[in-house]
Parts: C-alpha cells; sequence; structure tokens
C-alpha cells in the first residue's frame, strides 16, 4: 500500500513550526531579560530604565501569551 502525503500541510509545517520556535523563545527571552534588568535598574535607583525594562519584559509576556493562545486554538480546531 502506497500512503497518501500531503505535501502542502507539510510545508507548511516546515515554516510554521521554526516560525513558532523563534517567537516563542524571543518572547521568554525578553521576558527574562526584562524583569532582571528592570530589578537591577530598580535597585541602583534608575526609575527611567527601570520602567522601559519592565515594559520589555510586559510585552514579551503578551507576546508568549499570544503565541500560546494562537497555538492552542490552532490544534484544538484542527
Amino acid at each position: 500500500m502506497i500512503a497518501a502525503v500531503d505535501t502542502s500541510a507539510l510545508l507548511e509545517l516546515a515554516w510554521a513550526a521554526p516560525l513558532a520556535v523563534l517567537t516563542v523563545t524571543v518572547a521568554w527571552g525578553l521576558v527574562i531579560r526584562g524583569a532582571t534588568r528592570a530589578a537591577e535598574a530598580r535597585r541602583e535607583g534608575q526609575s527611567a530604565a527601570a520602567a522601559f525594562n519592565l515594559l520589555l519584559a510586559l510585552t514579551g509576556g503578551a507576546l508568549f501569551t499570544a503565541a500560546l493562545v494562537f497555538g492552542l486554538v490552532i490544534m484544538t480546531t484542527k
């Protein structure tokens, strides 16, 4: 028996999976970097730098959450 291969789905997976991995990795990296730098800046009394880094961490967290929810929605609808 010859198995049928859905080449369009396979090609979609070939670009979507690395993009998803890159997005989640960068987003989580922003969370970690922003949170640690914000804590350091706050301890040193640099409130502007602390606020910027906190915003960076929150942006990374929002991006991470959006990617996670998007992935779950895609998995449950297919």
